[in-house]
C-alpha cells in the first residue's frame, strides 16, 4: 500500500500525475491512495516525487543512490554494445562467479513487466554432471521420438546445438497464469544478457533447450517446477573460447516498418 509522509509532502501532485492507473487521488489538495484501486507498486510516484515522500507498505520506496547522469556519448556507446552483441557457443571451462550472476539477476528486476508482475524465476545450472545428464535425456528423447533429429546428427559430429560447451545454463520459468510470461521472461533475460556481455561474458539464447525442457518427461521431472509453471527462455553462459569478432556484421533483413 502506498502512503505519503505528510511532513515531507509539499502537495506538488507530481505523484498523482504519473500514476498510470489513477491509484493516487487528490484529497483536500494532497495525494492519497484510492482504496478502491489496485496498486501495481510500479513506483512511478516515488520516482517522480521531489521530496522522497512516498512509502510502500511502510518502507522507503526509492533506492538510496543518486540518480546517475548519462555519460557523454552514451547513445553511441549503447548502440555499439547492442550491435556488437554476439551469440557465443564455445566457452572455456572457467566458471562464472556467482557474485556476477547474482548482480545481473538483481538488475533484471528493472526490466519492463506487464502490470509490474515480474513473474520470471530462475534456475542456474553449473554442475557439469547435471548438465551432461540433461543433454543425455534430450538425446534419448530425440532418438526415440525422431523429434529434432538434427540435434542427434550434429551431436554425433561434435556440435552440441542445444547448449554448446557452456559451463553454465540459465533457465527462466514463470507461471503460465501470469499476464505475459513469454515477453516478461524474455525481457528480463535480455537484460541479464546485456549486463553479462558488457563484462566480457558470452551468452547465447538456447531455443532447443527451452523447447526440450517443456516436452521431455524425464527432464520435466528433474526440474520440479511448481504447478502451472513452465520454462520460457534459456541462456548459455560462459567466457568465450576461440570466438573473437573483429567487425560488426551487416544486417540484410532491415526493419520492416509501417507508418500510419
Amino acid at each position: 500500500m502506498i502512503t505519503i509522509k505528510q511532513e515531507a509532502c509539499i502537495g506538488c501532485l507530481t505523484c498523482v500525475a504519473v500514476c498510470p492507473f489513477t491509484v493516487l487521488a487528490v484529497v483536500d489538495g494532497m495525494p492519497r491512495q484510492n482504496p478502491q484501486k489496485n496498486c501495481l507498486n510500479c513506483m512511478h510516484c516515488a520516482a517522480a516525487c521531489p521530496q522522497k515522500a512516498i512509502l510502500c507498505d511502510g518502507a522507503e520506496a526509492i533506492v538510496d543512490l543518486p540518480l546517475p547522469k548519462s555519460p557523454e556519448n552514451f547513445t553511441d556507446a549503447l548502440e555499439s554494445h547492442l550491435m556488437t552483441r554476439r551469440s557465443y557457443r564455445h566457452f572455456k571451462k572457467q566458471p562464472i562467479p556467482e557474485k556476477i550472476l547474482s548482480h545481473a539477476f538483481g538488475l533484471s528486476d528493472w526490466a519492463p513487466s506487464a502490470k509490474n508482475q515480474h513473474p520470471a524465476k530462475w534456475i542456474v545450472m553449473k554442475n557439469k554432471d547435471r548438465i551432461d545428464e540433461i543433454m543425455a535425456l534430450i538425446l534419448a528423447y530425440c532418438k526415440e521420438t525422431s523429434v529434432a533429429p538434427e540435434i542427434v546428427s550434429e551431436y554425433a559430429i561434435g556440435n552440441n546445438v542445444v547448449m554448446g560447451t557452456a559451463p553454465t545454463l540459465i533457465l527462466a520459468y514463470a507461471s503460465s497464469k501470469s499476464i505475459n510470461p513469454t515477453v516478461d521472461t524474455a525481457l528480463a533475460l535480455f537484460t541479464i544478457e546485456l549486463i553479462l556481455q558488457a563484462q566480457g561474458i558470452g551468452t547465447c539464447w538456447a531455443g532447443y533447450l527451452t523447447r526440450m525442457c517443456n516436452v521431455v518427461p524425464a527432464l520435466i521431472d528433474m526440474l520440479h517446477l511448481p504447478e502451472d509453471h513452465q520454462i520460457y527462455s534459456a541462456l548459455m553462459v560462459g567466457y568465450p573460447e576461440n570466438e573473437e569478432y573483429l567487425h560488426i556484421p551487416e544486417r540484410f533483413k532491415k526493419a520492416d516498418v509501417t507508418w500510419l
